[in-house]
């Protein structure tokens, strides 16, 4: 079975979303999202047996969540579940168990408690409307304005030998084309 390392976004959305929705983890957000993040590139390292490194985790985004619905993380953590249980330990982590009960409170959130402990597969996750249609991976995407937003602020706080050096790079680039 193949297995890849996750996007640092991926492992925030699942996290600040079980912040979001008042899951009761037993660490900080932070920890819970490294403890994951740890986990995938352990499930990579061994399935790969060392031969790839993997950058390590860049911490713990909490605005990753923003607008994901239950579904969509039901479908991540199921993508994250994958890409660890490579990784001999998985099973017996503090993480897998995270993992475990943010997937729980996204499918009580769709079908209500009795789901998880006596509903039948479909309520669990893989039948449930719109799973299929839900990202696989999580990636930060984000609308061009808001990126230009983004980038004018970054530009603004610039000094005038920062933006020279930029302009300067960006000329090379455009002459490369």
């Amino acid at each position: 079975m193949s297995c890849f390392v996750v996007s640092d976004f991926h492992v925030s959305a699942i996290v600040a979303w079980a912040v979001d929705k008042g899951v009761p983890l037993d660490d900080s957000p932070d920890a819970v999202a490294l403890g994951l993040a740890a986990a995938n590139r352990a499930a990579f390292s061994e399935r790969y047996q060392g031969r790839y490194g993997a950058l390590p985790f860049g911490g713990f985004d909490r605005s990753a969540a923003l607008g994901l619905q239950p579904v969509e993380i039901i479908k991540a953590c199921d993508c994250l579940d994958y890409q660890c249980s490579d990784w001999s330990s998985w099973d017996l982590c503090d993480a897998s168990e995270d993992l475990a009960l943010i997937r729980d409170v996204a499918v009580q959130l769709v079908h209500g408690p009795w789901s998880v402990a006596y509903g039948p597969a479909e309520a669990r996750g893989r039948e449930l409307p719109g799973y299929v249609e839900a990202a696989w991976c999580l990636e930060r995407t984000e609308p061009a304005d808001l990126t230009a937003d983004r980038l004018a602020a970054a530009l603004a706080g610039m000094s005038a030998p920062e933006l020279a050096a930029i302009r300067a790079a960006l000329a090379v680039t455009e002459g490369a084309a």
